[in-house]
């Protein structure tokens, strides 16, 4: 009997003594949080620098032209009147804190030429005079642009590429004196300087878009295409196509 009063008392003290104690202490191991997602390479307020290579080549038709002077000699316009040519510029952006949206100053100069044009005087016999020319000439362009971007690296990690659109207004500027116009036959002057004076300083329209791809958050090659809407003077198109390529440094 005694002994089974001794066994009930070691139980009910064993049972208050892991009540005391409390529970089992927890396991150790630690369950290490998610990795957080990568980083973005494109980040809103960045300030980006830009250096390229521009082609430019016009968007206007060869028209050509016949005079009829009053003597009767009979003068012709043919050939290649659309502008083209290489040069390299800079840009300078600023993205806003919201980082698809951002506000960019780009200028460029470029040498630009016609191409070779044919200028024939004929008379009652025959062909009295032809001579082939060209224009050529230095020209600067600049614009404004708004910039909208979308990195794709915001949807799929890794891939640092983010095309973009942009649209503003800019101005062309022309070394006139080197598109200056002097041929012997004064029945086609007026037309020559119609071609010359489309090479002259205007208002630009300019809308586009490229891509852009980081290397590092700091380093981009891009590529990009705009079309320049020239404020017409005179009866010929010279819209032209700028094409950039070059390095973008973002800060």
């Amino acid at each position: 009997m005694k002994k089974l009063i001794a066994l009930a008392i070691v139980t009910a003290l064993s049972q208050a003594v892991s009540a005391v104690a409390g529970p089992p202490p927890p396991s150790k191991e630690v369950v290490p949080p998610p990795p957080p997602p990568p980083l973005s390479y494109f980040r809103p307020n960045e300030f980006d620098i830009g250096a390229f290579a521009t082609y430019v080549t016009g968007t206007g038709d060869n028209p050509s032209a016949t005079l009829v002077g009053p003597d009767g000699f009979r003068t012709t316009l043919s050939g290649d009147t659309t502008i083209d040519g290489w040069g390299g510029g800079m840009d300078f952006t600023y993205w806003t804190p919201f980082k698809y949206l951002g506000f960019r100053f780009q200028g460029a100069a470029v040498s630009v030429s016609t191409g070779d044009f044919t200028v024939t005087t004929t008379g009652p016999g025959g062909v009295t005079a032809r001579r082939s020319d060209s224009l050529s000439t230095t020209a600067g362009l600049i614009s404004t642009d708004l910039m909208l971007r979308l990195p794709l690296d915001d949807f799929w990690p890794n891939v640092h590429l983010a095309p973009y659109g942009f649209f503003g207004l800019g101005a062309l500027f022309v070394d006139t004196d080197r598109g200056t116009i002097n041929t012997p036959f004064p029945e086609v002057n007026a037309r020559l300087n119609d071609i010359r004076r489309n090479l002259d300083s205007r208002v630009l329209g300019v809308a586009g878009g490229g891509f852009e791809y980081r290397f590092t958050p700091h380093i981009a090659l891009f590529g990009e295409a705009a079309y320049n809407f020239v404020d017409h003077r005179g009866s010929l198109d010279h819209n032209f196509i700028q094409t950039n390529f070059g390095l973008r440094y973002a800060f």
